[in-house]
């Protein structure tokens, strides 16, 4: 704890506690969206999933698709399914309108959050840069005014809090950075997994339906 309160009050504490601020705010929305994607949103075994959809529907048990569907939830796909489920019965078009609103609608939830990352990795980035003007401020002044060894020392202590505050606002950075790789690669999953599945029911639906159609006919 000592060796803590000496990095910051070397490194200047406005500035050490404005990165450490960042900092916080960064680890609260990347575990909030770590959350979110792999354990709420994300439905990890969606082709078997898909799979039980397709037996149903081709069963024309829309009514078990749409039940199996709503015990998922959560998860984000298939409340998708569900909402092109709802409209089997109606023309192709009315079927893809309704799955297109449905990806609509999640997609900001897969989607919100992550960018502002890459905002508090430049803060944290400029706020080291701040504390490094401010340490070489710091030292600069130490030399106009300053004599012999006190000079040395306060020109340490100003090289110190520079190096310090750069330090920690480079570290901060590439942790945003990091993350903000991680979570959006996690992103794109999500939503290629739900465009794909959702595209697959509205070709499945209209295969149920041409299939409908030649019974009929027979």
């Amino acid at each position: 704890m000592e060796a803590l309160h000496h990095y910051f009050e070397s490194g200047g504490y406005p500035v050490m506690f404005s990165i450490l601020a960042t900092l916080i705010i960064s680890l609260g929305l990347v575990f909030e969206r770590a959350y979110r994607l792999w354990m709420e949103f994300d439905l990890i075994n969606s082709d078997g999933f898909m799979a039980m959809v397709q037996k149903m529907v081709m069963n024309n048990s829309i009514e078990n698709a749409i039940r199996l569907c709503k015990k998922a939830r959560p998860k984000l796909l298939p409340y998708v399914l569900a909402e092109g489920l709802k409209r089997s019965n109606d023309s192709t078009q009315e079927i893809t309108n309704a799955v297109d609103y449905a990806v609509l609608t999640v997609s900001p939830k897969v989607n919100k959050g992550v960018s502002f990352l890459a905002t508090t990795a430049n803060v944290a980035t400029l706020l080291g840069l701040l504390g490094t003007i401010f340490g070489l401020m710091r030292s600069f002044a130490a030399v106009a005014k300053a004599t012999g060894a006190q000079k040395q020392t306060l020109l340490a202590e100003g090289i110190s809090e520079a190096l310090n505050a750069t330090s920690f606002g480079l570290s901060t950075a590439l942790f945003c950075l990091f993350a903000y790789g991680v979570l959006s690669a996690k992103q794109k999953s999500v939503n290629d997994d739900i465009n794909k599945n959702a595209s697959k029911l509205v070709d499945l639906l209209y295969t149920r339906k041409m299939k409908l159609k030649g019974a009929k006919k027979a």
